[in-house]
């Protein structure tokens, strides 16, 4: 048998080398996935059934009339505190029929995640609902299980119409279509994360927000038809994502707001009808502003919505349209 020289033996032991990681590589691959179904199998049932679910809101407590008031004015009812947390699935929110009740309904496998409730039921309480995984991530990741479109949840969210609501609305690790108009809102905070998330206010709210707060990430989120939303003030950040955000709606006459975005890491786009008046302020570090706020069609009415808009961006590009 030929001697092999230096360069074939160090070719040679290259080889067996290389071809040894591989199989550690699959050996590994495959023992983390009979990891994963074993762990998975500790869960139940991971087929997906169909659920319905009424989840009852606490009575609003009536507020007494304010020093001062006519008289014989009715007593305003206190907002509620809603808080709805929605975590690994596709959903769906959007106004439900009056009364006091949260309709939950759609198909998810009750092993794999869990839909809670808590909060007190004595008159001005919260409430928190909740639905999330029972499983851990990389369990799902690699047994396969819950993370194609077949398995994956999918559930709609109905809140009832006409009952003050304090809204905190947290969705992440998905897909959602949430419309919020038509709701009776006085305070709105949404925290959007991890997926593709579409945002609107299809018809107005009432008697109009006074505040929003709204914090995006790691996705791509759209907001539209925020002048329906009618707040008082808007405070949204963004960050490593696409931000897209439609200020047109029905404004009320004569209104002022407030509205700020800060956004890094990603595009940010603004587009602003021309029937209101605009006072804009655009900043950006690191990145390109496109800033086209001025436009010779915006409105000459004084009676036009006022709107004050803030933008700030840092390593990412900004767009300021008018419309």
């Amino acid at each position: 048998m030929k001697k092999l020289s230096g360069w074939q033996k160090a070719g040679l032991f290259a080889g067996i080398g290389c071809l040894s990681i591989v199989v550690i590589l699959v050996v590994g691959a495959m023992v983390a996935v009979m990891w994963a179904r074993s762990t998975m199998a500790q869960y139940g049932d991971t087929n997906p059934t169909r659920t319905e679910r009424t989840i009852a809101l606490p009575a609003p407590r009536v507020a007494t009339p304010a020093a001062g008031a006519a008289k014989g004015a009715a007593p305003s009812a206190d907002a509620l505190r809603l808080t709805v947390n929605l975590q690994d699935g596709d959903f769906t929110v959007q106004p439900g029929p009056p009364g006091g009740q949260v309709q939950v309904e759609g198909t998810y496998a009750q092993g794999l995640y869990e839909l809670t409730e808590e909060g007190s039921d004595e008159a001005g309480g919260a409430r928190t609902i909740r639905f999330r995984s029972k499983a851990p991530a990389w369990a799902r990741l690699l047994s396969g299980i819950g993370n194609n479109s077949e398995s994956r949840p999918h559930l709609t969210v109905a809140i009832p119409a006409g009952v003050p609501i304090d809204l905190a609305l947290s969705v992440g690790q998905g897909e959602s279509r949430i419309d919020l108009g038509g709701l009776t809102l006085k305070e709105l905070r949404l925290d959007i994360t991890m997926g593709n998330h579409q945002v609107d206010f299809k018809e107005p709210v009432a008697p109009g927000l006074r505040t929003m707060r709204v914090n995006a990430s790691m996705g791509n989120v759209s907001i539209d038809h925020l002048g329906n939303a009618g707040a008082q003030t808007i405070d949204a950040s963004g960050s490593m994502g696409n931000l897209r955000v439609d200020l047109g709606g029905n404004w009320k006459k004569e209104a002022e707001a407030d509205v700020s975005f800060r956004h890094s890491m990603g595009e940010l786009t603004v587009n602003v009808p021309t029937q209101v008046r605009l006072e804009a302020n655009v900043t950006s570090s690191q990145g390109k502003a496109d800033d086209r706020s001025a436009d010779s069609r915006e409105t000459q009415d004084p009676a036009a919505p006022r709107l004050r808009l803030r933008v700030s961006t840092s390593m990412g590009d900004s767009h300021i349209t008018r419309y």
